[in-house]
């Protein structure tokens, strides 16, 4: 198995954006009249598409409200969201070594999030829902980044921290490695299909720095300490 292209998730996966997104749900809550919501109920639904977050956290959406959060509150989640610690050393250092780096996302906005956070030069691709409309877990924006990117769907790794990001890879037919950096667990994602899981997006290169790894865990989905037990 030679890899030549890794595709991230973005949310809580290379970036933590659960106090971001927890803090402007709440700005939410206060325009429209509703509850407030607490930090645990925001990060289990990190990963849907907004409009289905915002039903899930009040059991019901309205159509005007995707375009009142988009407009009012989005812009404040820039203000808290943080890659995780090392995440920018990692992800150069994968460049480094002439790997093809995505991201595909069922945010609407993560080309501007990538570039507030001056991620950018880092990837060759980014997707989210405005590119391409149909999310996760169907495979299709997945899909389009392996055929953008000109690799083969067995010389691509998705990474991603929800059971969504492991079900879409073995929907796409590719490699899934999880990290417990999200709401997900680890049993959670090896249950879903994760091929590894890791501790964080950082444990990504020790992997590609011994492929054996990889050539040893072929369809074998392992833990946390995958790398440690080689």
């Amino acid at each position: 198995m030679e890899i030549k292209a890794i595709i991230f998730d973005f949310d809580m996966t290379l970036v933590d954006t659960s106090h971001a997104i927890a803090y402007a749900m709440n700005r939410f809550a206060e325009i429209m009249g509703l509850r407030k919501v607490s930090y645990d109920e925001v990060l289990a639904t990190i990963g849907l598409p907004m409009e289905k977050s915002l039903s899930v956290l009040w059991q019901v959406a309205k159509p005007e409200w995707l375009d009142i959060y988009s407009s009012e509150c989005r812009p404040l989640e820039y203000e808290k969201m943080r890659p995780f610690p090392g995440v920018p050393e990692t992800l150069k250092a994968l460049r480094d070594r002439g790997l093809k780096l995505a991201i595909t996302s069922n945010r609407r906005s993560v080309k501007k999030a990538i570039d507030h956070l001056g991620l950018g030069e880092y990837f060759d691709l980014v997707l989210g829902l405005e590119e391409v409309n149909i999310p996760k877990p169907e495979p299709y924006i997945l899909l389009e980044a392996i055929e953008s990117l000109g690799v083969d769907c067995d010389q691509v790794a998705y990474v991603g921290d929800t059971v969504i990001d492991m079900l879409t890879a073995k929907n796409a037919g590719i490699v899934g490695i999880g990290v417990t950096t999200g709401p997900s667990s680890e049993e959670e994602l090896v249950e879903a299909g994760a091929f590894l899981v890791l501790s964080s997006v950082n444990d990504v290169l020790k992997i590609f720095l011994d492929s054996t790894i990889l050539q040893a865990n072929v369809m074998k989905p392992r833990g946390k300490n995958a790398s440690q037990e080689e």
